[in-house]
């Protein structure tokens, strides 16, 4: 069993930067407390929620700034990615911390960012690409071929 901490919201009168540095701190004491993950979601357009619109950097930092401390998505949403450049970013950040990062997809209940973005809404959208890939991972990096 791990056990992590779950970053999203941003507190109540805290500015974006302010945000940033917050969940760089919480990262920290994540590692000196000895706990094993920092899962972090993918929320776009809702600032005064989140500043998570980019998990993936935020990940990035993390990784680059601990020693032994994975670093997760919950979730990445899928059906807003492409799902080709999502598995090169993916493939690099692990490489760049040696294997630490945990990659989870999913879609979004929430209509705003489908909207904004133009895509069919998650009620909508059932695949969680299209069209499908199945991304595999292999010791030099990513190996993608479509789904048949």
């Amino acid at each position: 069993m791990d056990f992590g901490v779950f970053l999203e919201q941003t507190r109540r009168g805290v500015d974006q930067g302010g945000a940033f540095r917050e969940m760089l701190e919480v990262a920290d004491a994540a590692e000196a407390w000895g706990l094993d993950v920092v899962w972090l979601a993918e929320m776009l357009f809702d600032p005064a929620r989140s500043v998570l619109s980019g998990p993936l950097l935020v990940a990035s930092w993390i990784v680059g700034r601990t020693r032994r401390l994975r670093t997760g998505t919950a979730v990445q949403l899928l059906p807003l990615n492409h799902p080709l450049r999502l598995a090169g970013e993916v493939s690099t950040l692990d490489h760049l911390g040696q294997g630490r990062f945990d990659f989870g997809i999913g879609r979004s209940g929430s209509p705003r960012a489908y909207e904004a973005l133009g895509v069919a809404s998650s009620t909508q959208n059932k695949a969680p690409a299209d069209p499908p890939i199945r991304v595999h991972f292999e010791p030099h990096g990513p190996r993608t071929s479509p789904v048949l």
